[in-house]
């Protein structure tokens, strides 16, 4: 078998291809530029992030070196510790076509590479604002008394591997405005084998794991999982907010909505809650297929537009009921 440094003039001189000069392997065909993060190692002053071995400190730091429309990509890549990164300042990631990867085991609950975001990263401590992301096998987390982890005003992102663990503190778990995720006005968004929140802390009101505003349309949730642990009845994991958040559709297929049916943590009233008058989607639907829930009394109540392939404990969500062949 021939050598590659027999083709390749630098290989036969001795020089070396780095990890930097592959990073194609991310699974993008066409990259731009590559910053490297590593929360234990790294330093936003001293290093431009442009290798491993010259890592930034903070995917804040990382951001900002990015530009928009180059496919820049930042990943995150640790030596240690938890992998997360320790973020003082609120991320906002406007540029578009710019990815955020981790290096870990793609596990999807409590990845090994990621963000922890400080109590001085307000609410929202991370927005993604612009189009055309990648965001994938990363924890972003905030376990402080900080009330949005992570808000979405762009469009056509794709989020895998993904855990949001956010309302990771009891007091954002006892107010109203909480969320892990809201997405506000983004539409055609699609999260594959993501987890949405904690089961650490107790949620005692009427707040939301992941919420729909504004005009969101043609959302998609595959595989994922959403998880809480309550002593109270109000909390939903996902929320609609008005007419338009479900606009043509929301697409929920394989996904398991779970709160520990033990006698420690309270039954909720309903996975998918709204505040909308009447339960009416005027402008789209909720197709619920193929996924379960446990530790809810039902999936909805008062729906006209939520569509099911699978059995439901009640009729009173409205819609059609199609069983499954």
């Amino acid at each position: 078998m021939s050598k590659a440094s027999n083709y390749m003039p630098a290989l036969k001189f001795g020089h070396k291809i780095y990890p930097e000069d592959i990073a194609g392997m991310v699974g993008l065909p066409h990259i731009g530029d590559i910053y490297y993060v590593d929360g234990t190692g790294g330093d936003d002053d001293a290093n431009d992030g442009s290798t491993h071995d010259n890592a930034l400190k903070t995917v804040y730091a990382a951001e900002d070196k990015t530009t928009a429309n180059n496919h820049d990509v930042v990943i995150v890549a640790p030596t240690g510790g938890s992998g997360r990164t320790s973020e003082a300042n609120s991320i906002v990631w406007d540029k578009r076509f710019t990815h955020l990867i981790g290096s870990a085991a793609p596990v999807s609950l409590d990845v090994r590479a990621g963000m922890s975001m400080g109590s001085t990263a307000t609410s929202p401590s991370f927005t993604l604002s612009n189009n055309g992301c990648i965001f994938k096998d990363i924890t972003i987390a905030q376990f402080n008394d900080v009330n949005v982890l992570f808000s979405l005003t762009g469009g056509r992102n794709y989020f895998e591997g993904v855990h949001f663990a956010g309302i990771g503190h009891s007091d954002a778990g006892d107010d109203t405005a909480a969320r892990c995720v809201e997405v506000e006005g983004g539409g055609e968004n699609r999260w594959v084998d993501c987890t949405f929140g904690l089961d650490t802390v107790t949620r005692s009101t009427t707040n939301a794991t992941l919420s729909f505003g504004g005009v969101c349309e043609r959302n998609v949730l595959i595989g994922c999982m959403f998880v809480m642990f309550t002593d109270n009845a109000g909390p939903n994991h996902i929320l609609i907010e008005n007419n338009d958040a479900a606009q043509r559709y929301l697409l929920i297929k394989d996904c398991l909505f779970h709160n520990p049916d033990t006698a420690s943590s309270t039954e909720i009233t309903e996975v998918i809650g709204h505040t909308v008058s009447s339960g009416q989607y005027t402008n789209g639907t909720v197709m619920l297929i193929d996924s379960w829930y446990n530790g809810a009394q039902d999936w909805a109540d008062g729906f006209t537009h939520i569509w099911f392939n699978m059995a439901k404990p009640d009729t009173d969500e409205g819609g059609d009921l199609v069983i499954a062949t």
